[in-house]
């Protein structure tokens, strides 16, 4: 029997409420030389029968049951060690794609043969249907490397790898959360992850999704993705301190704005002495930088009074029109 040329994973726990839906989506796709394996992380609810049921009227459909819970990542390597296709198409057990998401995934691989991996845009959904807003991520590899300094903004369930290159990474670190933003981390360092400039992943917002962002926990583990991704990057071990101010900054909140406009201008000389950049990636890092620190201004203006930040004004505005970054590269 041939391998199927992809394998879609799903790594679940108590995913009952939306997993007959996602699975729904994956038949609907136009490319059908797939096999899905969902690995249930130890469910409490109907997960697995929702699994088997689907089993018994579709044989590409496959299960890995947990005997106790190991967590999404854990799980997912689980997944990873059994499949057999040659690419691994990741979907949250919530989230949705639309029915040429495969194909184009595939073509994008085909046509870039240089990248091991690829993301794309996605769009956030509710039980109101879809939301008006596109997410997007650098399209420039290596302008995404260094973005990812300031936030991590792809999602999971846009990813398709080869399965060879998440087998020479080690796969994920089997850590309860934030190891996408790891993944994404790694993968830019070796010039690996493209980007497909289109919505490929509806993302389903609910309590529990926006409960798990906003843990402690991950902003934990998140912050030592951070310090290890600057440090590949720069060499540079930045202590605590630094870390938070930099992702406060790359995710708009509240801070001083003579701190946080100093943080991202310190950003920008990481960046610009990085001879592997050229004038294109340059300029898109330029401009990212203009964005985020307008809405560091207009953060600050909005939550803080104006008297808080009225010093740092004059030096935001100042900056917003400082000239790109020279290819220092050639000076």
């Amino acid at each position: 029997m041939n391998s199927p040329q992809i394998t879609v994973l799903t790594a679940v726990r108590n995913g009952a409420p939306y997993l007959t839906e996602t699975i729904n989506n994956i038949q609907s796709q136009s490319f059908e030389d797939w096999e899905y394996i969902v690995v249930d992380d130890a469910s409490t609810d109907r997960t697995k029968l929702i699994v088997e049921r689907a089993m018994r009227t579709d044989s590409r459909i496959k299960l890995i049951a947990m005997a106790q819970s190991m967590g999404p990542y854990a799980a997912a390597n689980e997944g990873l060690i059994a499949s057999h296709g040659k690419y691994i198409f990741r979907i949250d057990a919530d989230d949705l794609s639309p029915a040429h998401r495969f194909c184009r995934q595939l073509q994008f691989m085909a046509e870039n043969p240089t990248y091991r991996a690829c993301v794309s845009f996605w769009t956030p959904f509710s039980e109101k249907g879809i939301l008006p807003r596109v997410m997007k991520v650098p399209e420039r590899p290596r302008v995404f490397k260094w973005y990812l300094l300031l936030r991590s903004q792809s999602i999971h369930s846009s990813a398709c790898m080869e399965r060879e290159a998440l087998v020479e990474l080690g796969g994920y670190r089997p850590l309860p959360l934030s190891q996408d933003y790891r993944l994404w981390c790694d993968l830019t360092r070796r010039n690996w992850l493209g980007v497909v400039p289109e919505v490929l992943s509806y993302v389903r917002m609910h309590e529990k999704r926006q409960s798990n962002e906003q843990s402690g926990l991950q902003h934990e583990l998140a912050m030592d993705v951070l310090r290890d991704h600057m440090l590949a990057l720069t060499g540079e071990l930045w202590c605590r301190q630094e870390l938070e101010l930099l992702c406060a900054c790359g995710y708009s909140r509240a801070v001083p704005v003579s701190d946080g406009l100093a943080m991202l201008d310190r950003w920008e000389r990481l960046w610009a002495g990085d001879p592997a950049l050229d004038d294109a990636d340059r300029a898109d890092l330029h401009q990212l930088a203009r964005f985020r620190k307008w809405k560091l201004l207009r953060s600050n203006l909005s939550q803080q009074p104006i008297g808080a930040v009225w010093s740092g004004l004059k030096l935001g505005i100042d900056s917003l029109f400082r000239p790109a970054h020279v290819n220092m590269a050639g000076a």
